[in-house]
């Protein structure tokens, strides 16, 4: 299970590697997620919350990480992690409420996790996809057992 971390530094997003005043609120909840995933995963490299319009609310950055993506390159990819989620969702009456998704590519993997308030989470880690499965579940559950999905 996570353990608080209350060492890292959670910030709003202006680009990838720079900090800025907070601009949009989260929730503890949410707050907390990122400190841990980052805190608690040695493989994770950035953790993002993002709103229903791709917005990028607050993201938490792995220390000497450098993202592989332009801001506008991020704000990109989540609007089409937001769009594959809409699709989704047009099949949940049949089979139920989704709880992850899983994107592998050779530097990094990509898990999304819909949150309440419509936001989404989006985390990079590093690493084999089959060690980082552990990890990956241990944030799903979080999410599962603590903001109700």
């Amino acid at each position: 299970m996570f353990k608080e971390n209350s060492t890292l530094r959670l910030c709003c997003l202006n680009s990838l590697n720079q900090t800025m005043s907070v601009i949009q609120q989260i929730n503890g909840n949410e707050e907390k997620l990122l400190n841990m995933i980052l805190g608690e995963i040695p493989s994770s490299r950035v953790a993002i919350i993002c709103d229903h319009d791709g917005n990028i609310l607050w993201n938490s950055i792995r220390d000497n990480t450098t993202s592989f993506l332009t801001l506008d390159e991020t704000k990109e990819s989540l609007k089409r992690s937001i769009g594959s989620w809409d699709k989704r969702n047009q099949l949940f009456p049949k089979i139920g409420n989704g709880k992850y998704a899983i994107v592998a590519y050779d530097r990094i993997k990509r898990i999304t996790i819909p949150l309440p308030n419509n936001h989404l989470l989006f985390v990079s880690l590093e690493g084999e996809e089959f060690g980082n499965i552990k990890n990956i579940m241990t944030i799903v559950n979080w999410v599962d057992s603590n903001m109700g999905l």
